[in-house]
């Protein structure tokens, strides 16, 4: 059985690399993309990731709740998964909520910086 302190090691572990995989991802398939279509892909990305469940209705420790979805899912069916699918749900799409305003404002932000300068007329 796990103790206290590596339980939590374990989750700082988990932790840093889901927000390595998260920059890794942007660095090298979302380079190109513009900003505003990189916040909406990363936020919801970001929430599936780092979603924390119970591991058992009844537990008292958490894990990711993509892990335990899946293990869930795979090893005692649909049902024994709910449980860790309402808190994924919900905070992928808190984070959907929060990225649309913000891939808006990246868009005109992206737009403004596009736009080119006007050139001042310094002959007369």
């Amino acid at each position: 059985m796990l103790t206290e302190g590596s339980y939590v090691s374990a989750l700082w572990v988990y932790s840093l690399a889901a927000v390595a995989a998260l920059v890794l991802f942007n660095y090298w398939f979302l380079a190109r993309w513009p900003l505003w279509s990189r916040v909406l892909i990363s936020l919801p990305m970001g929430a599936v990731l780092l979603t924390p469940a119970l591991i058992n209705p009844g537990a008292e420790t958490f894990a990711p709740a993509l892990i335990v979805v899946a293990f869930q899912w795979l090893s005692q069916g649909q049902e024994a998964a709910v449980h860790a699918l309402r808190p994924l749900g919900l905070f992928t799409g808190i984070a959907l909520v929060l990225a649309m305003p913000l891939a808006v404002l990246a868009a005109k932000l992206q737009k403004r910086r596009d736009q080119p300068k006007p050139e001042l007329d310094l002959s007369t």
